[in-house]
């Protein structure tokens, strides 16, 4: 069972957004994301990171968890990446589950943004 998510600073907000749909593609895509963030540095926020994601991916991240803006920050930033390869920039046009996949996120990751933003201000 993966470890529950704690934050590591003062800096933080809810997670803020619900991210249950289109399920297969979005716990495929947050695995790799936990895949890709081995150059997250400090070593410190891609631990704490990692730590979401598998929060996350084992149920227990939901709209109101306490989360470090910083991690919402690369969480969204992920999001928004995938969007771009998946739905915005045709490379999946002839796999049409692949570019929902990518327009769910577009829609998350702008919900995400407008959260974070809120939250620092």
């Amino acid at each position: 069972m993966a470890k529950h998510y704690i934050p590591r600073t003062t800096n933080t907000t809810t997670f803020g957004i619900s991210l249950r749909g289109r399920k297969a593609y979005t716990g495929t895509e947050v695995e790799q994301f936990w895949e890709a963030a081995d150059n997250i540095e400090p070593a410190e926020l891609m631990h704490s990171y990692r730590n979401f994601l598998e929060g996350w991916l084992a149920g227990q991240i939901r709209k109101n968890t306490i989360v470090d803006i910083d991690v919402l920050e690369l969480f969204a930033g992920d999001l928004d990446n995938r969007a771009d390869i998946d739905y915005r920039e045709g490379h999946w046009d002839d796999e049409p589950n692949i570019v929902a996949g990518g327009a769910y996120f577009a829609k998350k990751q702008a919900e995400l943004y407008a959260h974070i933003k809120k939250a620092k201000a």
